[in-house]
């Protein structure tokens, strides 16, 4: 089934066309979840959380930008609701930091695969403002507004989550040069 059939069918509360809008987006919806929260269980939670809304807002989607984009949004809000209920993320302020340059001179080459992983361990509010502002795009306005932040605020955990990530794939591409140079 097309994307444009999907949501057609799923306008009509036709139930194949919702069943095909869960099989053809769990797998993208769950990505952003679990991205959100790193923890398996709860992204599942999110998940279901999120196919329930998007499924009774269909009547509200105007088809106007990306359908993955309504959705992904839907979900990324169902994620941080949720969050706050679990209380594992904070609206604390924070000292503005000046947002590095994106020239910014550094020898580490990151792969996408470490960085996801790295991104688990970092706190919540600081995962949560890199996966909205890197990975979904949001800027610091939008973010300030979802979180309940001050834009500045925004700023500050980007910038430091930034430099947290950073920080840690130099002092492990050190540790690899000084165990190769070790080792000899």
């Amino acid at each position: 089934m097309t994307e444009q059939l999907i949501i057609e069918a799923c306008k009509r509360k036709d139930r194949t066309g919702q069943r095909a809008f869960v099989d053809s987006y769990s797998r993208y919806l769950y990505s952003i979840c679990y991205r959100y929260t790193s923890d398996k269980d709860l992204a599942q939670d999110c998940l279901q959380e999120s196919l329930v809304q998007i499924l009774n807002s269909f009547h509200s989607y105007k088809e106007q930008g990306r359908f993955k984009s309504w959705i992904g949004m839907i979900t990324t809000n169902k994620c941080l609701e949720i969050l706050r209920k679990e209380k594992r993320h904070t609206n604390q302020e924070l000292t503005p930091e000046i947002e590095p340059g994106y020239m910014e001179n550094s020898n580490v080459k990151l792969h996408t695969q470490e960085v996801m992983q790295f991104l688990k361990k970092l706190p919540d509010n600081y995962r949560i403002a890199i996966n909205m502002f890197l990975v979904e795009g949001y800027n610091h306005k939008e973010i300030a507004q979802v979180l309940g932040i001050t834009e500045s605020s925004s700023r500050s955990l980007v910038t430091r989550g930034r430099r947290m990530i950073k920080d840690h794939f130099e002092k492990d591409n050190l540790r690899l040069i000084h165990k190769r140079t070790a080792n000899g």
